[in-house]
């Protein structure tokens, strides 16, 4: 008889327009787990600084049927991480050619592993990566590093 899978820390990372609204996310969600199925959850969603109190993203995070952590990641962290997605328009901004991608491997470190490649909503409004926290990073998942499930009356966000 086997028992549960183990426990994977898996970070979804989100490029957000002022646009998006919670239901491009949640579509995004449901892409990224027909090509990835081990993406049916996740431990944390990182994204961009200053776009964690997004209204589409708050109410995407209250409906998941489980506690995710909510990853704040400065402007200045994007440059160091190695996406594979380089958008000309992103790389001018933000120094990065994927935010979705970079928030992801920021947020998993240390050591992440780039688990899925940008996706993007219809209507772009939105993006979404996947990375994963190498096993053996202390402490190993998102949640038991102390940040804080999301939560609608603390928005848990730690930075």
């Amino acid at each position: 008889m086997t028992g549960p899978a183990p426990h994977r820390c898996v970070v979804l990372g989100l490029g957000l327009r002022a646009q998006a609204q919670a239901a491009d996310l949640q579509a995004l969600w449901l892409q990224a787990r027909q090509q990835q199925p081990a993406l049916a959850e996740f431990c944390a969603v990182a994204v961009l600084q200053g776009k964690e109190q997004r209204p589409a993203l708050q109410q995407w995070a209250a409906q998941l049927p489980f506690a995710v952590a909510m990853v704040a990641v400065a402007q200045e962290a994007l440059p160091a991480q190695p996406v594979v997605t380089q958008s000309p328009r992103l790389l001018a901004r933000y120094g990065t050619g994927s935010v979705a991608e970079a928030v992801a491997l920021s947020a998993a470190a240390p050591a992440p592993r780039l688990l899925l490649a940008r996706l993007v909503a219809g209507d772009g409004s939105a993006t979404l990566a996947a990375a994963r926290r190498a096993r053996g990073s202390t402490p190993y998942c998102c949640l038991a590093a102390g940040l804080r499930p999301a939560d609608p009356q603390t928005q848990g966000v730690t930075a």
